[in-house]
């Protein structure tokens, strides 16, 4: 029977009655949470309880690493789905009881739903599962030619020529402090936000890389060679160095920079500091340009991303990245010879996002993450990893919009 002292503020109950009491709590926590019809699939009287099982399992999973329960790992990871476990235990580096050990599907799956809404990279690349570390694909190096002939006359013979992207998966983590006290608070708002917390770190960097990347360990659709490179002010001796010299007509010498058949399907790419001085631009009379030239005006304060929706250019979408993606310091002094806007269609130009597996997750009980030490906090650092890899396939279909050279 629960009993209850009130001198010490304490409560007393078998296991069978506190399991009845959080259960009854996290009800009324779910209750209480707004747009009941989103979350009515957690109702405990709903036949549709995966999400809260989901949500059970996942905690489960985080509390046996931090108490390093390889039994219950083990319980745990005997429920995966066996493609699951064949396709992504090869990731894994020595053995279980070394604190290695598959993330539940479920979780991994909730975070490559959020990648895929939230990623830039992932939302307009073209994605590619990977069964090792290195895949090849073929790319169109040169077409076939056509010639008109004669009646009776021998056809010249002429066939396609291919190249090839190699794909090479790296690894890329992030780290986590968990205390024991979250752990026990096994609730949907906690377990969002763990997730929300790796997607974010994962999201932004896969973007950096995609679009940004120097080479280490991706090279960049900025960066990439063979794309086709427009000049502010039209030319590379200009003079426009600056991020801020930006104008309507470089984005219109940047769209027609590609032939109408790379055009089809195509988005311009631009960071929000950019999308910021080209709202800014007016005319003699001080009437905002962007305000005489379209009827669909955003609304850019606090937006991120794909925040601003249905806005476009000369009719092709205009797609914000959040800044530091493809700038990585926006200011007004002199850049030259820096790449910062793209057009095109990213998945008719090949660019290819490969995805090696999924995530495995490493517990420490003593490592130090932006100085905070896990042993002295009495925390456990969760090291989480996933495996990518990319490559553009056809550059050639891609326009970039840079600073001038000088």
């Amino acid at each position: 029977m629960i009993t209850m002292n009130e001198n010490t503020n304490t409560l007393t109950a078998n296991r069978d009655e506190m399991r009845s009491l959080i259960d009854e709590a996290v009800t009324k926590r779910i209750k209480s949470l707004p747009d009941r019809s989103a979350l009515k699939g957690l109702d405990a009287s709903s036949p549709k309880n995966a999400e809260r099982e989901k949500i059970r399992k996942t905690f489960r999973f985080f509390s046996a690493l931090a108490a390093n329960n390889y039994s219950e790992l083990r319980s745990i990871q005997s429920t995966y789905d066996p493609e699951y476990v064949k396709l992504l235990a090869p990731q894994l580096e020595g053995t279980n009881s070394a604190g290695g050990y598959l993330v539940p599907e479920e979780f991994f799956a909730d975070v490559i739903f959020l990648l895929n809404e939230f990623g830039f990279a992932r939302k307009y690349c073209a994605q590619v599962s990977m069964r090792s570390n290195v895949l090849n694909v073929s790319t169109l190096a040169g077409k076939p030619s056509v010639t008109w002939t004669d009646e009776n006359t021998a056809i010249p013979s002429s066939k396609a020529t291919f190249g090839r992207l190699t794909l090479t998966a790296k690894k890329l983590a992030a780290i986590y402090p968990i205390s024991n006290e979250l752990l026990d608070d096994a609730n949907i708002d906690i377990y969002n936000t763990i997730v929300r917390i790796f997607t974010n770190v994962f999201a932004q960097e896969e973007d950096t890389q995609v679009f940004r990347g120097s080479g280490s360990p991706f090279t960049g659709i900025l960066n990439t060679s063979g794309v086709v490179t427009t000049y502010l002010g039209g030319t590379s001796t200009s003079g426009k160095t600056k991020f801020t010299d930006i104008k309507f007509d470089d984005l219109i010498s940047l769209i027609q920079s590609l032939p109408p058949a790379q055009q089809r399907g195509a988005s311009l790419f631009v960071e929000q500091n950019s999308l910021t001085d080209l709202l800014k631009l007016k005319d003699t009379n001080s009437r905002y340009l962007w305000d005489l030239t379209s009827s669909a005006v955003p609304n850019i304060a606090g937006a991120q991303g794909l925040n601003v929706t249905n806005l476009m250019f000369r009719g092709f979408p205009i797609v914000v990245i959040p800044n530091g993606i493809l700038i990585s310091a926006y200011d007004t002094s002199s850049h030259p010879s820096t790449p910062f806007a793209i057009f095109g269609n990213l998945r008719t130009a090949g660019c290819w996002l490969g995805q090696h597996g999924g995530m495995d997750v490493r517990v420490s009980f003593d490592a130090t993450a932006e100085g905070v030490n896990a042993f002295t906090n009495d925390l456990q650092m969760l090291r989480m990893t996933e495996r990518i890899a990319f490559g553009v396939g056809q550059p050639g279909y891609l326009g970039i919009l840079s600073t001038s050279a000088s």
